[in-house]
């Protein structure tokens, strides 16, 4: 194998850098490239939005990420963010984190983002916008939340990572619309 790259995205919030970093220590020559630390170490971006969030030179961060990737030869390498959707690489398997929308919505308030960003953020979540996203462009995508989900993938990519022939995990559709009509109902702050 020269290298297996999968990709972990969701949501900011859902937990994409824990799995990644879990995934990691327990699959062995494998290595986590965080999304956000090469737009950070090589500056790619140009400015910021009204939020602070910064505006990412997407060009720039996809050539940045294949040579950091071409780095990593025979390693199982997991390119962790938010924007992995947004970036044209190659990836074997996308992982989408997905998680509760309280959950988030508390994880954003405690990273404290403006209630706009948040539900911004809330909606993305409940439309499966990175899932959906980056379901056209990788052939292999798993929906995870539960350990029972993280598991089987983990499972799945650990066999990859060895060579071996493994069965594809089961794929789990998650949906959380009704999850967002409960916090519409609940008359929440975040404009929804």
């Amino acid at each position: 194998m020269d290298r297996l790259i999968i990709a972990i995205t969701g949501t900011p919030g859902a937990g994409k850098s824990t799995l990644a970093k879990e995934f990691a220590n327990e699959i062995p020559n494998s290595r986590v490239i965080e999304i956000n630390d090469i737009v950070n170490k090589y500056k790619l971006y140009s400015g910021r939005d009204k939020f602070g969030t910064k505006i990412v030179r997407l060009g720039a961060l996809t050539a940045a990420l294949k040579k950091e990737i071409r780095k990593s030869i025979g390693m199982t390498i997991f390119v962790t963010g938010h924007l992995a959707p947004e970036l044209r690489l190659h990836y074997a398997v996308a992982i989408v984190k997905r998680s509760g929308l309280e959950t988030l919505a508390r994880r954003m308030e405690e990273r404290r983002y403006p209630n706009e960003k948040i539900r911004d953020n809330l909606i993305a979540e409940a439309t499966d916008y990175c899932g959906g996203k980056i379901s056209r462009m990788c052939g292999e995508t798993y929906e995870v939340e539960s350990a029972s989900d993280i598991k089987r993938v983990k499972n799945y990519i650990a066999a990859l990572a060895e060579g071996k022939s493994a069965k594809k995990p089961r794929k789990r559709e998650i949906n959380k619309l009704n999850d967002l009509l409960k916090l519409v109902k609940k008359g929440n702050r975040y404009g929804l």
